[in-house]
C-alpha cells in the first residue's frame, strides 16, 4: 500500500529527533525514528516508524521489508506493509535495526538503519520492588508501570525543561508525576489501541477524530483539542464555561473545529502524541502554560506544595478537563 498520511510528514517545526533517537536520509526523503532512544531494555518491546517525506519516494514505496540482527547473529526479517514495526529484543549486547523502503517487483527504493546497545533492566528498581512486595506498608506504585517509565522514558522527563527557566526541580517533579498518571489511566496495550484508531481517522476516514479527540493519547494521556490550543497556528486557547452544561456545549464545537483543521496540522497533532519523547515534552508546555494562566507569579515547586497542594490539583483538573474560566 501506498504511504499512509500519518507516516507522510514529520510535525511542523520538529525535527525526527524531538520524536524519539533518529536516522535521516542523507537525500532527506525519509527518516527512521525509535520510540526509545539506545539504550534499550532486553524483553521490552519497542516500537519503530519510518517517515517518508518526499511525494516521489512515497508514490513509489509498497511495502518495508525489516532486518534485525541482535549481537551479530542471524538476521530476523519482516515484511509490513505500513511503516511501523514493533520489535522485542531477546538477548543483551547490541541491535542493528535496517529497512528497506520497496516498490513494486520489490525494487528498493531507499534504505536507512539504525544502531541500539540492549541493556538488562534497571537493578535499582527491580531490587526496590522486590523490597516493596515483602514489606508491609504503602507500595511504590504500580510495578508495570514504574518499569516502563524507569526503564523506557527515563530519558524524556529527565531531560525535560520549562520554557521559561526557573530555579528547583518542581517542573521536572510535576511532569514525571503526570506521566506517571497518563500510563496508570491506559495501559500499553489500551494506549497503542487507541493510536491505532486515531490513525485510522486520519489515514482512512473510517474513524471520527472529533470523537476519539475528547479522550487523552500517549503516554501523558494529552487531550488533541488541548495540544492544538498550545500550538502556533491551531486552536485558539480558549477558557471554558465553569457550568458543567454551558462547557459540554463548547467542548463539543471545539472538536468540531478541530476535525476541520487542516489535514497536516491534525497529523501533526497525531504524531506529537504518538511517540513517547514528543508527548513527555509537550506534557510539560500544556503544565506551563496552564501555570502560566491561572498562577502566573508561582514557581512549580510552589505549585506543588504551597496551599497543601491546591494549585497543582487545580492545573491537573485543567490537564484533565480545561482549561475552565474561573470566576
Amino acid at each position: 500500500m501506498p504511504v499512509r498520511k500519518t507516516e507522510s510528514r514529520i510535525p511542523a517545526g520538529l525535527q525526527p529527533a524531538d520524536l524519539g533517537q533518529a536516522v535521516v536520509a542523507t537525500d532527506n526523503r525519509c527518516a527512521l525514528v525509535s520510540y526509545v532512544t539506545s539504550p534499550i531494555v532486553v524483553t521490552r518491546e519497542n516500537v519503530y516508524v519510518v517517515f517518508v517525506t518526499d511525494p516521489g519516494l512515497a508514490g513509489n514505496t509498497v511495502s518495508y521489508e525489516w532486518t534485525l540482527v541482535e549481537n551479530g547473529g542471524p538476521p530476523s526479517v519482516q515484511t509490513t506493509d505500513v511503516g511501523e514495526l514493533a520489535y522485542t529484543p531477546t538477548s543483551q549486547g547490541s541491535l542493528s535495526v535496517s529497512v528497506r523502503l520497496l516498490g513494486n517487483g520489490n525494487t528498493e527504493q531507499a534504505q536507512l538503519s539504525l544502531q541500539q546497545a540492549v541493556i538488562p533492566p534497571n537493578e535499582e528498581l527491580n531490587t526496590l520492588l522486590n523490597e516493596a512486595a515483602n514489606q508491609p506498608g504503602p507500595s511504590l506504585g504500580s510495578p508495570e508501570v514504574l518499569q516502563e517509565l524507569i526503564n523506557e522514558h527515563n530519558l524524556y522527563y529527565q531531560n525535560v525543561t520549562p520554557q521559561t527557566a526557573e530555579a528547583g526541580d518542581g517542573f521536572k517533579r510535576f511532569v514525571f508525576s503526570m506521566v506517571y498518571d497518563g500510563a496508570s489511566r491506559k495501559n500499553r496495550t489500551e494506549r497503542r489501541a487507541h493510536l491505532r484508531q486515531l490513525a485510522l481517522s486520519l489515514n482512512t476516514a473510517s474513524a471520527d477524530f472529533a470523537t476519539l479527540s475528547s479522550s487523552g493519547a500517549g503516554v501523558c494521556e494529552i487531550r488533541p483539542l488541548l495540544l492544538s490550543m498550545i500550538l502556533p497556528g491551531m486552536t485558539a486557547f480558549t477558557l471554558l464555561p465553569e457550568e458543567a452544561n454551558q462547557r459540554r456545549v463548547q467542548v463539543e464545537q471545539l472538536l468540531q473545529s478541530l476535525a476541520t483543521l487542516d489535514e497536516g496540522k491534525r497529523i501533526d497533532l497525531f504524531n506529537i502524541l504518538r511517540f513517547p519523547k514528543s508527548n513527555i515534552v509537550h506534557c510539560g508546555r500544556i503544565l506551563e502554560k496552564l501555570r502560566d494562566t491561572y498562577f502566573n507569579t508561582t514557581n512549580f515547586g510552589d505549585v506543588l506544595t504551597g496551599m497543601s497542594g491546591a494549585r497543582s490539583q487545580w492545573i491537573i483538573g485543567q490537564y484533565r478537563q480545561g482549561p475552565i474560566q474561573r470566576n
